[in-house]
């Protein structure tokens, strides 16, 4: 059975050397499974195999080395400093996601490589200026890997940035992110999943761009809720498409979920479903507004553009002009080096 426009042909991947770029361990076949999961270089009509539970098997073991350290999500209940970089730099990343009409994934991205960064690296209490820039940083990472026309990291400065940083600072914390990160930096996210589950919990049929396009939007708003991080992503995938479905009373929760045969925690499931049915309202206020024409067609087919450049960050960037950012004269210029 095929997909609409979605696949994880490894056979689509460019043939360089992805281990230390992508963090990728050793086998050829784990590597090109967790490289190639939900990546979409196809044109859209195209049909291509879903992936299968022995795909899946191998990205539910990759998943652990995306995740934040343990005890992060504890230290977030807690609040304080940890928790407010984290809401701050969440609030600043949505709003420039928005500004340039980015796909979902670059989203999800940059907020997995924050929230990893975060849980691994040494904050300084008295520099609050690095909060801003490891922001630029973990976007503009996301947006190189992600997006096809990528604006150039100093433009990312937009939407009431506090600082500005030089493009040479900008580069180096960036190096700092992709350091701490191990360089592993194609994440295995909800979206990794998305297909794989909507084959499995939709009897087979192909869904449509409707059912994608909420499904996407469900998992952006869980990147937003840091109690999800309790989740591994293929957990997440499985009760956002379960909830899409049973929103439209496609099919049953309890009776799906226990029919299924899948290599994932139905127990945890459960309990991502639980809290999705719990953040019910916040959810229907967060998602009202409509995607746009083009961001319903980047969502349909999971944002990956139509490239073949491979999946390390891109250099091939541009500028946009029409910034609606902070005025120059009330941020604070970094002319020095910080970091």
């Amino acid at each position: 059975m095929g997909i609409l426009c979605f696949g994880a042909s490894s056979t689509l991947l460019c043939g360089e050397d992805s281990n230390s770029v992508l963090g990728l361990g050793g086998g050829g076949d784990g590597e090109a499974a967790e490289a190639g999961a939900g990546l979409g270089f196809l044109d859209v009509g195209a049909v291509f195999p879903v992936d299968g539970d022995e795909v899946m098997r191998v990205l539910v073991e990759k998943e652990a080395d995306h995740r934040p350290k343990g005890g992060y999500v504890e230290r977030l209940g807690h609040g304080g400093f940890e928790s407010s970089w984290r809401k701050d730099a969440m609030d600043w990343i949505c709003k420039v996601h928005s500004h340039y009409n980015f796909g979902p994934l670059s989203l999800c991205l940059s907020v997995n490589y924050m929230d990893r960064f975060l849980s691994s690296f040494d904050l300084p209490h008295d520099k609050s200026w690095m909060q801003q820039l490891m922001s630029v940083a973990c976007l503009s990472l996301a947006v190189k890997m992600e997006e096809t026309v990528a604006p150039l990291p100093v433009d990312l400065q937009v939407c009431d940035a506090s600082y500005e940083f030089e493009p040479r600072n900008i580069k180096r914390m960036e190096l700092i992110v992709m350091e701490t990160l191990k360089w592993r930096m194609h994440s295995v996210t909800p979206f990794s999943f998305l297909c794989y589950f909507l084959d499995k919990f939709n009897q087979g049929k192909p869904p449509s761009y409707m059912l994608v396009s909420r499904c996407a939007e469900l998992i952006v708003a869980t990147v937003k809720d840091y109690r999800f991080l309790s989740f591994r992503p293929s957990e997440i995938a499985a009760a956002v498409v379960l909830w899409a479905l049973t929103e439209n009373q496609v099919i049953g929760f309890s009776s799906t979920l226990a029919a299924s045969e899948i290599p994932v925690n139905k127990e945890m499931i459960a309990r991502c479903y639980e809290l999705l049915v719990k953040k019910r309202g916040n959810f229907s206020a967060s998602l009202s507004a409509p995607l746009s024409p083009v961001g319903v067609l980047d969502v349909a087919c999971f944002s990956f553009r139509n490239d073949d450049e491979g999946h390390a960050p891109s250099n091939n960037n541009s500028s946009n002009n029409n910034q609606a950012s902070t005025p120059a004269s009330k941020r604070r210029r970094l002319s020095t080096s910080p970091i």
